[in-house]
């Protein structure tokens, strides 16, 4: 993908975006973690991205750009959908209900890591030494949050546990995904991933739809289209315009602020712990994130250009 760039140093419209979603995406752990008080789970998170889902059919048609996929491709695009937002979703959902937001965004920034070894066990690309390191470093990091979690409540683990699987299902996205990228717009790709992963919610999350209230505060409508249409359709829409701008690189390097957003808005407005022990795991995290990812950020749009997030 062609950059329409600028100059080195500048600071521009495509910074300002990745920005936007940096802020998007991490408050997005504290709203959604907010929601669960009116919203179940699974619930939530299958209304959340069926409204996703219908905003980027609506802004396609705008654009007017159809959502044309090839027959031979529909089992890939699937395949995304099912990764990216189906099993992501449903780990992510149900392990944030049981943990606090702020180790669930820790823990989900460790998804370029696990992509990293899934690079080198499928020998898709070659894999430094530094990269390994990196690898090693963020499972020490991971380990201490883990531990710093025992003596908040028997459930904490679980939760924890359960991130990790979210972390592992996004982590496959960008080696299923690069493939589409030589024929297909990110726009394109991401609305039908997001129809797949959409309808795998709406099946997975009927039993809890059926018994979700819908006698709703207002606030909980706000944090619904909070999370639908500012971090599920524009986050995304304003990272790739953001990687367009400004390369991914340039881009890459903003997300690593989403960890710190997601904290900062976890411990000021949900009041959650967070002592030594959690902020010595979220170094270590972050290091080895960095060794990992940061050679690999020129390599391609599918390694670099995928946050740890998710799709919030």
């Amino acid at each position: 993908m062609a950059t329409t760039g600028v100059p080195a140093g500048r600071f521009g419209l495509g910074d300002v975006m990745a920005l936007a979603t940096v802020a998007l995406w991490g408050a997005s752990f504290t709203v959604i973690k907010s929601a669960y008080r009116e919203f179940t789970p699974l619930g939530f998170a299958a209304v959340r991205f069926a409204i996703a889902s219908a905003a980027l059919l609506v802004l396609l048609a705008v654009m007017r750009r159809p959502l044309a996929i090839a027959r031979a491709d529909l089992a890939r695009v699937a395949a995304v959908g099912a990764s990216h937002v189906g099993l992501y979703q449903i780990f992510f959902s149900l392990g944030l209900r049981d943990t606090t937001a702020s180790h669930s965004v820790l823990l989900i920034n460790t998804a370029p890591v696990m992509t990293m070894a899934l690079v080198w066990l499928t020998r898709s690309e070659r894999v430094i030494a530094r990269q390994v390191a990196g690898m090693l470093l963020a499972g020490a990091g991971v380990a201490t949050l883990v531990a710093a979690s025992g003596s908040v409540s028997p459930g904490h683990l679980r939760g924890d546990l359960l991130t990790l699987l979210a972390a592992a299902a996004y982590a496959a996205t960008p080696v299923i995904v690069l493939p589409l990228y030589a024929r297909y717009s990110t726009l394109t790709v991401l609305a039908g991933a997001m129809l797949a992963g959409a309808a795998m919610l709406l099946i997975v999350g009927a039993p809890e739809l059926a018994r979700q209230s819908w006698r709703l505060t207002p606030a909980a409508w706000l944090q619904l289209l909070y999370a639908a249409i500012g971090a599920g359709a524009l986050g995304y829409v304003f990272w790739y315009e953001g990687i367009r701008r400004i390369g991914p690189t340039r881009t890459a390097a903003y997300s690593y602020l989403i960890p710190a957003v997601g904290v900062l808005s976890a411990v000021a407005i949900l009041r959650e712990p967070f002592g030594v022990l959690h902020g010595l795991g979220a170094v270590v995290i972050l290091a080895g994130v960095a060794l990992a990812r940061w050679p690999a950020a020129t390599a391609s749009i599918g390694s670099s250009a995928q946050p740890a997030r998710t799709p919030r």
